[in-house]
């Protein structure tokens, strides 16, 4: 394992870059109660797609996933008591993003331009995940 220190630009903030070949990828993976609901908000609001799935005997979303960009998000379903997760996407334009998801008649803020570099917007799901969409790279 290769670790890099970079000093920010931020009085005391100091940043460790670490790097190991063996690893590939990461995955999100969210579970839902109610995986075709959680599928249908993600398309329609977010604009997310297309989603893959797995089905239970009784034909239950069991596992699945969610195209988002050129990676994937895990989903699961039939989670009864909620949780809540925070979620970083990179896009190229964050007010197309904020117009797409007020357009699907969810309430959003406008996006906002952060002291620490990118220009971001954010919401939340009904089962409480915060999707943060940045345009721009954090300084940190």
């Amino acid at each position: 394992m290769t670790i890099f220190s970079k000093t920010s630009d931020r009085p005391g903030a100091k940043m460790v870059i670490m790097s190991d070949e063996q690893f590939l990828s990461v995955t999100p993976y969210l579970r839902y109660p109610d995986g075709d609901a959680a599928v249908e908000w993600l398309i329609r609001v977010l604009g997310f797609g297309p989603a893959r799935v797995s089905r239970d005997g009784d034909g239950h979303w069991y596992e699945g996933d969610i195209a988002v960009g050129s990676a994937r998000i895990a989903i699961g379903g039939g989670l009864t008591r909620p949780r809540s997760g925070y979620l970083i996407i990179g896009v190229p334009d964050a007010d197309a993003v904020y117009r797409r998801i007020r357009d699907a008649g969810v309430e959003v803020d406008e996006p906002q331009d952060k002291p620490y570099g990118p220009r971001t917007v954010s919401v939340t799901d009904p089962w409480g995940t915060t999707w943060d969409f940045w345009q721009g790279e954090a300084d940190y």
